[in-house]
């Protein structure tokens, strides 16, 4: 519970793959001249591991830890993922935010029609981030149980190659195959999805602008 409630008041974005976090927390705007101009921002990540892997063997473990610098676990290539869900719900949320300053200052200056249409491309935006969201999960479930399955088929490999076997066609290495294809498809399937998803809320927005003409 301390945890959680640390992650929600330092607003730290959490992305989920497999058994493995990536943390993503964002600074406020840097090299900012005047309020309200675009500026840079720096992003930092932390990735917390299910496991690791132990220099000395080079394999994972879920607890490699020794007193020997030489091996201190690694942290495996790619833990945690690349916050694919992150990427694109933080572009969402600013422009979600930007919107509705606009629709503020628009009520305080008293432009009934700006406002209206601030309020309507915040929705637009707010419906994208909802209908996104679990497309994103799609992808990132199969990305990481075809990535499971891709180092599954390499250990197997690795085995029958220090045994002097050759298991291309082994039952175990076959079903781990056949599982990599399935979750290869399942991405592919939910990123034309997300493409789609993109391209409604596109067209959305041109509309909202050819309106405004």
């Amino acid at each position: 519970e301390e945890s959680y409630l640390g992650i929600v008041k330092n607003k730290i974005l959490v992305d989920v793959q497999g058994e493995d976090l990536l943390f993503q927390i964002f600074t406020s705007n840097i090299l900012q001249r005047t309020p309200g101009e675009e500026s840079p921002f720096f992003e930092f990540i932390q990735r917390v591991c299910s496991s690791q892997i132990c220099s000395k063997t080079n394999k994972e473990s879920s607890s490699c830890f020794n007193n020997s610098d030489v091996n201190k676990p690694l942290l495996k290539p790619g833990c945690g993922g690349f916050g694919i869900r992150n990427f694109l719900t933080l572009f969402l949320s600013i422009e979600v935010t930007k919107s509705m300053l606009e629709a503020s200052r628009a009520k305080e200056h008293g432009d009934s029609i700006a406002y209206e249409n601030a309020c309507r491309k915040t929705q637009i935006l707010t419906d994208q981030l909802n209908e996104s969201n679990p497309i994103l999960t799609e992808i990132s479930d199969a990305m990481t149980a075809e990535g499971v399955a891709k180092e599954k088929i390499a250990e197997l490999l690795l085995e029958l190659e220090v045994d002097g076997l050759d298991g291309d066609e082994s039952e175990e290495i076959c079903y781990w195959k056949s599982v990599m294809e399935k979750e290869a498809v399942k991405k592919m399937a939910a990123n034309e999805k997300l493409m789609d998803c993109n391209s409604k809320y596109q067209r959305l927005m041109k509309k909202l602008r050819e309106s405004l003409v």
